[in-house]
């Protein structure tokens, strides 16, 4: 990669540009760790320090900031409406590793009645199953397993040692990272005669709407009966288990560790934070944000909340709560001192 801050600026459409228009910019970093030839971009006021400190070749900063004190001058500052949009979106354009060309490798084995166009990347030691059916531009990366009367949508990625279980659907433009698990059994026993566990029998399947992100060792469990969906644009972090018949609206995001109990509905635009638990058969309505490490054993009807705590309670009230149970220690002898006061005669 070979790069000028002029070439740069034109690029991400920059509204201007100070400094050295020719150096030669080499890499992408942080803004506390850029060098001589490296691009790396501020839009943070947290950072702002840094800002005044860096050996970046040049940073990307918005046209409306305004900096406490002169800027350096062997940096190229290049002012672009959202910096960090345009850092990445060069990141992805140049420094993305080129996917493999189109083709089968060696000891990867596909059924004969599964669809695999020409324009497919299939890699060594992964497995198509029966009646599997895939677009162009799809790549299947070693030691994959795509079980019977799977589909999967073009220009989706599946990374190594995924396991895509029989029926599920996949959309368009899909990432599936190394270790998610899609389509296993849910977790559905029922106590028999004798108070033994029974299984109940798993027939439903996965439908995973288009632009979908599914983080490494991530679970999504199949529908006991119908479908476990998740809609269109959702992004999910690593260890996540999803549970059987769950539904997740469009655009939600959700970090690493949340466990979604079976049944439950969670809405469009959420923004879930790492360990949170759902319990089952439960309802988060559109827009709600919950914080990391609260469990939720009620449904949050009102949208666009946010939620914090376990139980889940509005960010307010439990502050409030955390406050005062902070407080508990020196409130506790004041309360025994009322106590001997109002049981005296």
């Amino acid at each position: 990669m070979t790069l000028t801050p002029l070439s740069i600026a034109q690029e991400v459409g920059a509204e201007r540009l100070v400094g050295d228009s020719t150096r030669l910019i080499t890499g992408f970093a942080s803004l506390t760790e850029a060098g001589e030839t490296d691009l790396t971009f501020f839009s943070d006021g947290r950072y702002e320090a840094y800002l005044y400190a860096t050996k970046a070749a040049a940073v990307l900063l918005s046209p409306d900031f305004q900096p406490k004190k002169p800027l350096p001058s062997h940096t190229t500052w290049i002012y672009v409406r959202r910096p960090e949009h345009a850092f990445y979106s060069l990141i992805s354009k140049y420094r993305v590793p080129p996917l493999p060309q189109w083709g089968r490798e060696p000891y990867s084995v596909i059924h004969p009645t599964a669809e695999v166009p020409e324009a497919t990347y299939i890699g060594a030691f992964s497995y198509i199953g029966e009646r599997v059916r895939l677009s162009d531009n799809v790549w299947i990366f070693p030691f994959v397993y795509i079980g019977a009367e799977v589909e999967i949508g073009e220009g989706t990625l599946v990374y190594p040692h995924a396991v895509i279980m029989p029926g599920t659907k996949i959309g368009r433009g899909c990432i599936i990272h190394p270790g998610a698990v899609i389509g296993a059994d849910g977790f559905g026993f029922y106590k028999g005669e004798q108070r033994l566990y029974e299984r109940i029998p798993q027939i439903g399947h996965v439908v995973l709407e288009d632009e979908v992100e599914v983080g490494a060792n991530t679970c999504i469990d199949r529908a006991t009966l119908g479908q476990t969906h998740v809609g269109y644009g959702v992004k999910l972090d690593n260890l996540i288990q999803v549970g059987h018949n769950v539904k997740i609206g469009a655009h939600t995001a959700i970090a690493a560790q949340t466990g979604i109990a079976g049944s439950s509905v969670v809405g469009a635009y959420c923004r879930i934070g790492g360990q949170v638990g759902i319990a089952d058969h439960l309802r988060v309505a559109d827009h709600s944000s919950i914080a990391a490490q609260s469990g939720v054993s009620r449904s949050i009807t009102t949208p666009g909340k946010s939620w914090r705590g376990s139980p889940a309670q509005e960010v307010r009230q439990q502050l409030l709560i955390e406050a005062l149970t902070r407080r508990l220690p020196e409130i506790y002898p004041k309360l025994r001192e009322l106590e001997k006061i109002l049981s005296q005669p």
